[in-house]
């Protein structure tokens, strides 16, 4: 009956916790996330372009640039200026 139970228990929280979340989101659940240093949208016609500027973990001295739009994504990374590795 034990059995029973915990079996029941178990499908329960199983399907509830799969019907809430992808799994992307269950596998990356202990990653680290970082904020933006900025983001901000650009006035296009046509396009709903969203950009995240963020300073890589790995490489304090480089910026990176993601753009998104409905249906494209982007990236570019480049080295700080002097200026801005003083800040």
């Amino acid at each position: 009956m034990k059995k029973i139970i915990f079996t029941i228990i178990t499908l329960f929280l199983t399907n509830t916790l799969y019907a809430e979340m992808t799994w992307s989101q269950i596998a990356s659940w202990k990653n680290k996330t970082i904020k933006a240093d900025a983001k901000y949208s650009i006035e296009t016609e046509g396009y709903n372009v969203r950009v995240y500027e963020f300073t890589p973990l790995t490489d304090p001295g480089s910026t990176c640039i993601m753009t998104f739009t409905n249906e494209k994504m982007g990236m570019f990374c480049f080295a700080k200026s002097k200026d801005a590795l003083k800040k």
